[in-house]
């Protein structure tokens, strides 16, 4: 059986226990807020990176076409028959243009 003292004494660490409780409860809110906030930082700058990969993949591609353009560009004077020089800038054309596509079969 209980005694009033006893009962007291539990009373009185009652709210203290409360106050533990509550602060546990928040811990454990502020750590989801943080990794949720931690989370969507990382998507953002996942997001700004595959952006970057494009931006720098359209680049890579707009100098193949120019590339190309410059090398149908000297074939074609060539047909004309304009000069031997044109045959140099097509060699040069083509070393600038190895290693640069690859095209495996298996």
């Amino acid at each position: 059986m209980l005694r009033s003292v006893d009962m007291q004494q539990v009373l009185l660490h009652s709210t203290t226990l409360e106050k533990i409780q509550q602060v546990q409860q928040l811990h454990a809110d502020v750590v989801k807020k943080h990794f949720a906030q931690q989370l969507q930082e990382e998507t953002e700058q996942k997001k700004k990176e595959v952006q970057e990969a494009k931006k720098s993949q359209e680049a890579r591609i707009r100098e193949e076409e120019r590339g190309r353009q410059q090398k149908k560009g000297y074939t074609s004077d060539a047909s004309t028959g304009e000069e031997e020089g044109d045959t140099q800038k097509t060699a040069a054309l083509e070393e600038t243009d190895k290693g640069t596509i690859l095209d495996f079969t298996v």
